[in-house]
C-alpha cells in the first residue's frame, strides 16, 4: 500500500460499524482519512472538507466528502484484512484531489 491508495475497510470502532472507503495518508503508521457521504457537521471542518464526485473516484456512486481535519489511525488487523482482499482495493486518489 502507498500514500493516497484507497481501501474499503470494515471499521468496527465507529458508532455504526460498517465498511468505509479510507484514503491512506501514512501507510506505515495506518493513518487514514475517511470518505463520508455527508460533509462534516462542524463549520471549520466543513470549510476544509474536500468533495469528491463519482467522476473523480469511480468507486463512488455519489458525491462524497473527506474531512481533512480528522486523520485516523486504524488498527493494523483491520488494514491487513482489507489488504488481503483484492476487491477492497480501489486504486489511488486522483492527483487533482491530493
Amino acid at each position: 500500500m502507498q500514500k493516497w491508495d484507497v481501501l474499503r475497510i470494515y471499521c468496527d470502532f465507529i458508532p455504526n460499524p460498517q465498511d468505509k472507503f479510507c484514503i491512506g495518508i501514512g501507510p506505515a503508521t495506518n493513518r487514514f482519512y475517511f470518505v463520508n457521504s455527508e460533509p462534516p457537521q462542524f463549520r471549520k471542518a466543513r470549510e476544509l472538507a474536500v468533495s469528491i464526485t463519482n467522476l473523480e473516484a469511480h468507486f463512488l456512486n455519489h458525491t462524497s466528502f473527506v474531512d481533512t481535519t480528522n486523520l485516523l489511525t486504524i488498527r493494523s488487523t483491520l488494514v491487513s484484512g482489507a489488504l488481503l482482499d483484492e476487491e477492497r482495493h480501489h486504486g489511488s486518489i486522483a492527483p487533482s484531489l491530493r
